[in-house]
Parts: structure tokens; sequence; C-alpha cells
């Protein structure tokens, strides 16, 4: 080629600039398990240099220059200079800013920093071993821009997970960034940034508002096989049976509300199958004691004793197995 450059201009034949992409997540504000979107607020960085970008200190009289809001994205646009604009594939509804400041320095070096607040979908949600459950949790940047102008890498200094992120219900437990190249709606590849975390639930509030009561009706049930007096058993058996329905109606707003059975939708059918089946029992004892069959109620009887406990750790076991 032998035509002539004019002196500034970018190359006509060039590498993709290398744009480094941070996060700081930084609260998680919601988390709707049957929606299968969470809430942040997080702290975006990008770093890249461009030769475009370069000015002269003494012109301006700066050390760099600062750009707030919107104000890089029109002088950019009016320079016809292109830069690492990008979207996050995964956000839901409107993306609202805190702040976003480009600072641009004289040798062409550009930082990006925005604050700011949404919400994001998150279709990898599995709630079938709730509450032993662990969720993945994503947020990922697309560059609009092909890969042939612009390609994320990791900023790994900037990349982490805030001590207090105010969600009280889950423990975020590792967390990790990296870069891939997807189609976008235009079938050219783009850049994209993710960071992904996963969480697990803090279990005491389920041990003691949840498993714990239900135990003690379970323990009731099985308590009442020592008693002799036929009569009153199925009047304490109707009695925890009615509690144990209470007890449900209590603790629904607890559970989400999905299209499959978890865990824990399982354990609470078992819990009250068991203990339906308790009433029946001991109603047909009474019968058959009324009738006559008295040793024949109270053979029956011993070995139920020691059948009812070993039955329902059977169904805990087969319900634990088949959502591993």
């Amino acid at each position: 080629m032998t035509g002539n450059v004019a002196s500034g201009g970018r190359a006509l034949l060039k590498q993709p600039v290398p744009v480094q992409v941070g996060l700081r997540l930084q609260q998680i504000t919601s988390v709707d398990q049957k929606a299968e979107n969470f809430g942040v607020v997080a702290t975006l960085q990008m770093r890249w240099h461009d030769p475009a970008l370069a000015f002269s200190p003494d012109r301006c009289q700066c050390p760099f220059k600062l750009f707030r809001d919107e104000a890089f994205a029109k002088f950019a646009s009016e320079s016809h200079i292109p830069w690492p604009e990008f979207t996050i594939f995964n956000q839901q509804g409107k993306r609202w800013v805190q702040n976003r400041y480009v600072v641009v320095f004289p040798e062409g070096n550009a930082v990006y920093l925005e604050r700011f607040s949404t919400t994001l979908q998150a279709p990898d949600f599995n709630f079938r071993r709730f509450p032993f459950d662990q969720q993945q949790f994503a947020i990922r940047i697309d560059n609009l821009y092909p890969e042939e102008f612009f390609v994320f890498q990791p900023l790994e200094e900037f990349n982490q997970v805030g001590m207090k992120l105010g969600e009280e219900e889950w423990v975020v437990v590792d967390s990790t960034a990296s870069v891939t190249s997807d189609l976008s709606s235009s079938l050219r590849p783009v850049s994209r940034f993710n960071f992904q975390f996963k969480a697990k639930r803090h279990l005491t509030y389920y041990i003691f508002r949840i498993f714990l009561p239900l135990f003690v009706i379970i323990a009731v049930s099985w308590i009442i096989f020592f008693s002799k007096d036929y009569a009153k058993r199925v009047d304490v058996a109707g009695t925890n049976l009615l509690i144990f329905v209470a007890f449900n109606f209590t603790v629904s707003g607890d559970l989400p509300r999905l299209g499959y059975l978890t865990f824990m939708d399982s354990i609470i059918v078992s819990g009250f199958l068991v203990t339906s089946l308790v009433l029946v029992f001991n109603v047909i004892i009474r019968r058959l004691e009324l009738t006559g069959m008295i040793k024949w109620v109270q053979k029956v009887d011993q070995y139920m004793l020691w059948i009812y406990p070993l039955f329902y750790l059977a169904a805990v076991l087969i319900v634990t197995l088949a959502f591993d």
C-alpha cells in the first residue's frame, strides 16, 4: 500500500483493543426464588488504552480529563472514537446508575467506573434441595462491539465480593471471573465478562423454625404408642394431626412457591402422611379392642412401637436420596 496516512489518524489494520474488566459486588438487595432473579448493587471498572484518546496536558493545563455521566459517550461520539460500550446480558428492567466517571490520561489510558443497582435474571436457580441448596448467581456483561474492536480481560485485583452484602439468608462461598466469546444479536462474536458466585443458605432459621418443631410433632406421634389407653391415644393422635396442619399453614410463607417439589416439601408431606397413618392405626386398634381382640391388639402394638420410627427414618432416607 502506498497511500499517505494523516498524522494522528487510526491505523487501518490493527489488533483488537484489550479491555480489562472488573466487578465488585457490594450488596445483594433481594433474591426472588419464584421469579428466578436477584437484585444487586455493584461497581464496574474498565481499563483500556487507545492512542486516539491521547492529548497534550500542556494544552489543556490538566494532568487528566474527567468525564461525568454521559459526557464521555458524547465526547467519543463527536470525536468518532469507538469505546467499549457494554450491556448487561441478564439484566431485567432498568439499570440505575448512581455514579459514572471516565478518567482519560495524556498517554491515552482510560478508566471507566460505574456504580449501579439492577435486577438480574438467574436461570440457573434450582431449589430442589431447599433449604440445603447452593445457588449459582451470575452477572454477564457483553461488549456492544464485535471482538475485532475490543476484547475483554478480567481485572483480577478488582473482582471481589463485599464482606457485608446486606442479605441475611445467603452466604457467598465462592466467586470467579472469566471472559468468554458469545454471539450477539447481530450474530457476530463479542466478548462477554462473567462474574459468577455461589451462595448457600444460613440454616439456623430453618433448623429451629421448621425442622425442630417437625421433629417434636413426629416424636409425640411415636410417644403415644407407649400408652395402653387406646381411647386416649386416638384423641392425642387426632390433636397431633391438627397441630401438624396448623404448623404447615404457619411455615408455608417461608417456603418457596415453585412448580416442583423441594426437599423441604417432601419432608413435610412425609411427616403429614405418617401422622395421618398414626391416627388411622390408633382408630383401628381402638375398634379391635372394643371387639374383644385385646391380646392381638397388644401384640401388634408392641411391634408398631419400633416399626413406626424405623418407617419414618426410611421415608426420610428415601427422600434424601431422591434429592441428592
